[in-house]
Formats: structure tokens, C-alpha cells, sequence
């Protein structure tokens, strides 16, 4: 499982490939406290997810260690500062280099879990000085909003459907825009490394370009990679012999 947040590539807002917008969307990810959304928002059901790619599947790395699960708001708040995303006008929120105002919309559904994601998400931005406003929808209609690259962010989760990671990178695949790549991200160097993935057996080489894929995907954050859930089963005791297949 790998649950993620996505931001629209195409959005004037949040998305882009120039520095100040890579420096914005990696201010928003180490402005989330991961640890607190898996201990109170998860209730402890998940690990902290340092890339796309799902525990389990080939290419999996558990010693691998990105950005993605550091919760550094200080560093987060020099970014933007960096960056020109400073509050301009004396109002306690910054605003964008250009003096627009920098306020993220949120994609969510009325559910008691997302509702809960929700106060951890606002909490977090509040301390880094970002306004968030959350849009609700049910789940469809945020799917086909999402799709047709309307919203802005949303947050997603999917489970491995087999036992290669190939199929996780469909959302870096700029091929795959309305379809598994929601954030629209757009690289070259990414849709070449995808190609290369699919045609090679399994082999260190293959190995060595998945953590190529994984530290481009965390470089210019078109997704915040969040946790990789738990999932459990209940039995009878009388029960013999079952297991959850991988």
C-alpha cells in the first residue's frame, strides 16, 4: 500500500518545474508531521512512506531514505523565505513571489477519516504560515474532477497489483495523464526511465533505475509520499491454515 497527496503540475498555484515551485511543494511536505498523522490521524496503522514504491514489490528498497519522511518545519519555512513566499501584506499569511496570495484547496471527502486528515493537514500549514481551504466532494466526483486535472490537491492510496513495482510508476508516467498520473507530471528523463523498467529483466541494473525513478519523483514532489498502510485480518480460531496471500 502507498498512500500519497498529490499536487496538480498544471496548476498556477502549486504546480511547475521552476525552482521556487519545486521549493514549494518540498516546504509543504516538510511542513507535515508524519509521525503525529500515523500515531493519532492512522491510529499507528501505517510506516513512513519514502517513496512510491510499495513494500513487498520488486524494486522496494526498506533501506532507502528520502526527504519524503522528514518533518523539518524550520527548514520548510527558510525554503519558502528563500523563495520569496513571504507574508507580504502584515496578515500572517505569505503570499506568492509575485504578491498573489498562496492558498492551497484541498480535495476531500465528508468522512470521519478524511475529516481527521483534514485538522492534521490544517494544523501543519498553519504553523508554516500557508492558508488551506478544503473542497469536499464524495470519492467519484473527486476521482473525475481529478482526472480531468481540476483539482488542485487530493490524496490518494493504492495497493501493488502485482509483484513488480513497474505499475506504482504510471503516476510519474506522462503518458498516463487522466489516468493513473493525477499530479500531470510531465519529464522526459522520467518517461525514458519508465520505458527502459518495462523492457529489462530483473537484474541489479533494473534495480539501480528504480532508485533513479525514486530520487526524481522525491526531487521535483508532484506527489508527498505519506505512509504505507497496515491492513488487518481477523479470524475465527478455528480457523486453520489462512493467511493473506502478499
Amino acid at each position: 500500500d502507498v498512500s500519497v497527496s498529490y499536487f496538480g503540475m498544471e496548476n498556477p498555484v502549486v504546480g511547475g518545474y521552476e525552482p521556487h515551485k519545486v521549493a514549494l511543494r518540498r516546504a509543504i511536505s516538510l511542513a507535515v508531521d508524519l509521525e503525529r498523522e500515523i500515531r493519532l490521524a492512522r491510529r499507528g496503522q501505517a510506516i513512513p512512506g519514502q517513496g512510491v514504491l510499495a513494500p513487498g514489490c520488486y524494486g522496494y528498497d526498506a533501506n532507502f531514505k528520502s526527504e519524503s519522511s522528514d518533518y523539518n518545519l524550520s527548514r520548510a519555512k527558510a525554503l519558502l523565505d528563500m523563495h520569496g513566499y513571504v507574508d507580504k501584506n502584515g496578515d500572517g499569511w505569505r503570499e506568492q513571489p509575485n504578491g498573489e496570495p498562496l492558498v492551497l484547496n484541498y480535495a476531500t471527502s465528508p468522512d470521519a477519516a478524511s475529516r481527521t486528515l483534514n485538522e492534521h493537514w490544517k494544523r501543519n500549514m498553519n504553523a508554516l504560515g500557508v492558508q488551506i481551504n478544503f473542497k469536499t466532494a464524495k470519492w467519484p466526483e473527486n476521482l473525475k474532477a481529478g482526472r480531468a486535472g481540476k483539482l488542485m490537491m487530493w490524496g490518494l492510496g493504492g495497493s501493488g497489483a502485482g509483484f513488480d513495482s513497474l505499475g506504482a510508476l504510471a503516476r510519474y508516467d506522462s503518458r498516463q495523464i487522466g489516468g493513473q498520473n493525477f499530479a500531470r507530471f510531465k519529464l522526459p528523463k522520467f518517461d525514458e526511465l519508465y520505458d527502459r523498467l518495462g523492457a529489462m529483466p530483473d537484474s541489479p541494473e533494473r534495480l539501480a533505475l528504480f532508485e533513479e525513478a525514486k530520487r526524481l519523483a522525491v526531487v521535483y514532489m508532484p506527489y508527498k509520499h505519506h505512509c504505507h498502510r497496515y491492513y488487518n485480518d481477523m479470524a475465527h480460531p478455528w480457523v486453520i491454515g489462512y493467511r493473506r496471500p502478499l
